[in-house]
């Protein structure tokens, strides 16, 4: 949950631009509409989430 809220809170999605969530032990891949990414980094690109700097990057 804590993913979701910080992808909508901050990064400006919407609930519905998001998809399934992959959560591995140091890690987590988020399936997002590929319209909105560009969008997402920039608002993300210094944030942090429980006080860890968030390193996002897309997966191919």
């Amino acid at each position: 949950m804590d993913i979701v809220g910080f992808l909508t809170k901050t990064g400006g999605l919407k609930k519905e631009d998001i998809g399934l969530i992959e959560v591995k032990d140091f890690s987590a891949f988020v399936a997002v509409n590929r319209h909105k990414i560009s969008k997402l980094l920039a608002n993300i690109k210094e944030a942090r989430l429980k006080n860890k700097k968030v390193k996002i990057d897309i997966a191919k």
